[in-house]
């Protein structure tokens, strides 16, 4: 499961420094774009590194605890930690975030992988 945490948190700071650079432009599209363009990419993500997980729904919980503890304090933080984003921007940033995370959840929970020998 420590791999799956350190993941988390590698993909949990890439994706705030990616923020911290450019996420002024991406919180100028509507909220309900965001999502619909965030739910595909975050299924590869969760399907793309709980592949092999033994335990697919104890690994996505440890894949997502680093980014929902951190992200904790990005929110409250919101204007300090992003500068570049609009203030107003705060409710649609942690709606956002909650939805990446529980979309990696449940793909986590109903995704079922092929069985390779059955091919």
């Amino acid at each position: 499961m420590k791999r799956y945490a350190l993941t988390g948190f590698a993909i949990w700071a890439f994706a705030t420094i990616a923020l911290r650079l450019g996420g002024q432009y991406l919180f100028r599209v509507n909220a309900v774009v965001l999502l619909i363009m965030s739910l595909p990419v975050m299924i590869a993500v969760a399907v793309a590194v709980l592949r092999d997980a033994e335990q697919r729904a104890l690994a996505a919980i440890a894949l997502v605890a680093p980014g929902m503890l951190l992200d904790t304090v990005s929110s409250i933080w919101f204007p300090r930690v992003f500068p570049n984003i609009r203030a107003d921007a705060a409710g649609p940033f942690g709606g956002w975030l909650l939805f990446c995370n529980i979309v990696v959840l449940l793909t986590a929970v109903t995704y079922a992988p092929r069985d390779a020998s059955r091919v």
